[in-house]
């Protein structure tokens, strides 16, 4: 019998993988200092990751902490092994719980170095078990020895190990399965590929990674030294190789306002985004230095700025400056751009956009609503993003907010119809004191002394990213005297009634997977300063909403209408790469 036959008759109650994402583990092993993890991190946080690709590293769990606070968001950081129960005096073992506290959300177990030291296979299940209880996911490795393999004995050897794996696992959703055979790879049968993946642990490297990873039987690998070595870039991008596995995206800003410096200062620490150039034609670089060290509501720059004529430099790299009011007449290319966020708030058509498209540029996110750009939420409609489309928009602050958390109550409990209104704090647009505002007259009184009312099209843009909602919602907005934060209320009335207990729990949990970092929740008592830096583009207010009925409900949720938008941008400019 074939391994993955003996594997599918072992495990039918396991639950199927709805995203089939290629899986490559990087086990570090015995391996490096300190400083040596930190050159993995640089690595990888530099390096071109596919989007249907999942990593999965392995530090020591010496270094994990460090790895987890310094490595970019998309790679997952696991245990090299874990105990089979919870803390207590077990001298030299790393609990589960412990592993959460560091951030890992895998761990190893049953490596075939553990099982030479003399773990069996009923100790390796109760760590899997306990491991899987506790909220990891588990790499369960297992396979057969060469004296196994050489008297026949390779099936009955793995199915003993399956079948301790089977007497604890209940659930494998969240299971690998690590095969680390000595086997002919092309004789294994694929009909048992189905309910999870099972990767291949023996021998990889960069030349032989594309061939191995088009097997159908062969769901990722599981590299031991090479995850130490540049080759391991090679091997994440087996499917698709590629001379280029450096990852950094090379942007340009359009407009140096509230959203373009933010975006600045966001990507200062992402090392997926490199800004390489500003126009603006108002600000020459030393008040522009200025701007962006100093901040009434975000605070100084934690960092170091400098300026010369035509430069300003952030921690020490140059980022171009150029002063052109007409966007044609930016020399992009002599930047290498290839991604400008237009954030001047002018250009917010595909015609008008696609200016920069002329100097080089591939691609241009419209920071704003655009009336013809095709328009993301990240977490709500951005898996339909296409390559071919060169002129995006990252939406309002407001459909940010709103898009989220409507597609979480939509998708469980059906909107009907519903009314938004945000309260938002004020914008540059906005006048210091009374003045001439002839298209709004409203909006020309004292933005520090009143809460004006003014429209928005916030809600009818959900309808164009959640096109089954289109035509349900609509909305105003009250313009407030506070420097940063809104928040958006909800009133809906919905197709399956449902209490708010329930309601509550849906968003709970979208915030916890599918939306997390996304989509936010709270039950404690706050206000909106607390959400001042906020990444998250809506945070739900569990104590804030009421029910009338249980069709009828109001939901409150909080955004950083600055932070928070700024940070979907580069979110929004990460999926785009990856999805080249």
């Amino acid at each position: 019998m074939a391994f993955r036959q003996v594997f599918k008759t072992q495990a039918r109650q396991m639950s199927s993988s709805s995203s089939r994402k290629f899986f490559v583990g990087g086990n570090w092993k015995c391996n490096g200092s300190l400083g040596q993890a930190e050159e993995l991190v640089n690595m990888l946080n530099t390096a071109k990751i596919p989007a249907n690709v999942e990593v999965v590293v392995a530090p020591s769990q010496v270094h994990a902490a460090t790895v987890k606070a310094t490595l970019r968001a998309d790679v997952r950081v696991s245990g090299q092994d874990v105990w089979k129960q919870g803390n207590g005096a077990f001298t030299g073992e790393t609990s589960a719980e412990m592993l959460k506290d560091l951030g890992a959300e895998y761990t190893l177990v049953g490596h075939s170095e553990r099982r030479e030291n003399g773990e069996n296979n009923e100790i390796v299940a109760k760590k899997a078990a306990y491991a899987l209880e506790k909220g990891l996911g588990v790499i369960v490795c297992i396979g057969e020895t060469k004296e196994h393999r050489e008297s026949n004995q390779t099936v009955a050897y793995i199915t003993e190990q399956l079948n301790a794996y089977a007497a604890k696992i209940k659930d494998w959703t969240n299971v690998v399965i690590a095969y680390e055979p000595i086997w002919a790879i092309g004789k294994i049968s694929v009909n048992a590929a189905e309910k999870t993946r099972v990767i291949y642990g023996g021998s990889v490297g960069a030349k032989n990674a594309p061939e191995l990873s088009q097997k159908e039987d062969i769901d990722g690998f599981l590299v031991g030294g090479a995850s130490l070595k540049p080759d391991f870039l090679n091997i994440i991008n087996a499917q698709n190789p590629t001379d280029n596995v450096g990852g950094a995206v090379n942007v340009a800003i359009n407009g140096f306002g509230r959203i373009g410096r933010l975006v600045l200062r966001a990507a200062a620490t992402n090392p997926l985004i490199n800004i390489v150039a500003i126009n603006d034609p108002f600000i020459s670089t030393t008040y522009m230095e200025y701007m962006l060290e100093y901040d009434t509501v975000h605070g100084r720059f934690d960092g170091k700025i400098a300026h010369d004529d035509k430069n300003i430099f952030v921690n020490g790299k140059p980022i171009r400056v150029f002063n052109e009011m007409n966007p044609a007449n930016i020399e992009w290319s002599e930047e290498q751009v290839q991604y400008v966020v237009e954030s001047t708030g002018a250009f917010t058509s595909i015609d008008t956009a696609s200016v920069h498209l002329k100097n080089g540029v591939e691609k241009v996110v419209i920071s704003a609503p655009s009336g013809d750009a095709p328009m993301f939420v990240m977490g709500v409609n951005h898996e339909l993003y296409e390559k071919n489309m060169h002129v995006v928009s990252n939406a309002s602050c407001t459909t940010n907010c709103l898009a989220p958390l409507a597609k979480v109550v939509n998708d469980k409990f059906g909107i009907r119809e519903g009314l938004m209104t945000t309260v938002h704090a004020v914008t540059a647009t906005q006048k210091t004191v009374d003045g001439p505002s002839s298209k709004d007259w409203r909006g020309g009184r004292g933005a520090c002394f009143n809460i004006i009312p003014s429209s928005t099209g916030a809600a009818k843009a959900v309808g164009k990213v959640i096109p089954s909602l289109n035509g349900k919602l609509t909305g105003m907005s009250f313009r407030v005297p506070t420097a940063d934060v809104s928040v958006v209320d909800l009133t809906a009335r919905l197709v399956n009634p449902a209490s708010y207990d329930e309601i509550k729990a849906a968003i709970k949990s979208a915030s916890e997977n599918e939306m997390k970092g996304i989509l936010g929740y709270t039950e404690k008592a706050v206000v909106s300063s607390d959400f001042i830096g906020d990444s998250r583009s809506s945070i739900f207010d569990a104590e804030a909403g009421i029910a009338l009925t249980d069709d009828f409900v109001k939901l409150v949720s909080w955004y950083d209408n600055e932070w928070g938008y700024s940070s979907r941008i580069l979110d929004l400019i990460e999926h785009m790469v990856k999805s080249e």
